[in-house]
């Protein structure tokens, strides 16, 4: 099978897992450059992963270079992603696919106008924590799922004197590390009918407390909300509340949890791939139960490498844009809700993706007799 020739653009902190990711375990990436606006961050990149440093145009204006992967920052998602479209490349996109919805709606249109594949981030769901979840629920190991739990606390009062952009629109909790638990709960439980939603800002105005950066002494704004408490309501009748607190204590804590009538399903943490997972029967402990499926180490690119696959395959991909389109629809649709104080009716709708097939573990103790991971994803 002929490898799909991939490009990077955006060069921090995360393209460095993607990059070993794709280099080192998926044969079906072919990486070969990487861009980004600060020179020197490209170059380093492409020294460390021996491909070729160009700027954007170069890379576009390449005609063999089949699929765009966009680290870029989520406010300039919506432009880089766009340009690569018109230009002809497949791309796959860090969270989110852009900043609202209707920006994600043009670049959703554009793909399908082209029949170009897009996809998007989170891809912690193919993950074996998840991927193990789903293969619990559709063999009944929980009976009828009827109601969740998601929750959420970290201080991103911390982060976001690090990361300044996850306190401007489209970085707040709720969608920055929210999305992880929505995409979990969508790729589990499928569409979501209805949210509604409270949330605040507390202490909007601050002062940077973090030396060596250029807040530092200085007054700055939170401008995206900081608490947030949601219903949900899903189209097959399961129902939650969903709750993200960024301005809490710095240990993060994580719940995540499904209710059925013959048991109750934890997940650790679904923004890793291969977290607990704990099953509790009536009137018996609960469980860590073990993983079914590969991929549990930092799989980051584990989308992009679906996605690839599914192009050669010529069939759909599972980190798709319209199920990422729905969850951003579903997470901008609480924010709608807080403000307006109504109901809020989730319009799209995307088809749930398939599980992966059960048994390809591929760990490393068992060497060449382990099953090869990839083969999940072909």
């Amino acid at each position: 099978m002929k490898a799909v020739k991939t490009a990077i653009i955006g060069c921090g902190a995360i393209s460095s897992a993607y990059m070993k990711n794709l280099k080192e375990r998926f044969s079906i990436i072919e990486l070969a450059a990487c861009s980004d606006l600060d020179v020197e961050k490209m170059n380093y990149r492409a020294d460390e992963f021996d491909i070729k440093p160009l700027t954007f145009q170069e890379i576009l204006a390449d005609p063999e270079m089949e699929m765009i992967i966009n680290l870029t920052n989520p406010m300039v998602h919506y432009e880089i992603t766009k340009t690569a479209l018109l230009a002809g490349k497949h791309v796959y996109s860090e969270k989110m696919l852009a900043v609202t919805t209707k920006q994600a709606k043009e670049l959703c249109q554009i793909a399908n106008e082209k029949k170009l594949y897009l996809g998007v981030a989170p891809d912690t769901f193919l993950g074996g924590t998840i991927q193990t979840a789903r293969y619990l629920l559709e063999h009944g190991m929980i009976g009828k799922p009827l109601s969740f739990v998601a929750s959420l606390t970290r201080d991103f009062g911390i982060f976001a004197e690090i990361l300044p952009h996850l306190r401007k629109p489209g970085g707040s909790i709720t969608v920055d590390t929210g999305c992880y638990y929505m995409t979990a709960l969508t790729s589990l439980l499928g569409n979501v009918d209805k949210v509604n939603a409270f949330s605040t800002v507390n202490e909007q105005l601050r002062t940077g407390r973090r030396l060596g950066t250029s807040d530092f002494g200085k007054t700055y704004e939170v401008q995206v909300e900081n608490i947030l408490c949601a219903n949900v309501l899903f189209k097959n009748g399961v129902m939650g509340t969903f709750h993200m607190n960024s301005d809490c204590i710095f240990d993060e804590t994580r719940i995540l949890r499904i209710y059925g009538t013959e048991g109750i399903l934890s997940i650790d943490d679904p923004n890793q791939f291969g977290s607990k997972l704990t099953l509790r029967k009536p009137f018996g402990p609960e469980i860590e139960f073990p993983l079914t499926h590969g991929f549990t180490d930092e799989c980051r690119g584990i989308g992009a490498a679906e996605m690839a696959w599914s192009m050669r395959k010529g069939r759909k991909n599972r980190a798709s844009a319209e199920m990422g389109y729905h969850v951003l629809e579903v997470l901008e649709g609480m924010a709608v809700s807080a403000q307006t104080g109504k109901l809020c009716q989730v319009e799209s709708e995307f088809e749930q993706p398939s599980m992966l097939p059960a048994g390809f573990i591929g760990g490393k103790e068992y060497g060449m007799w382990a099953p090869t991971e990839e083969t999940a994803l072909s």
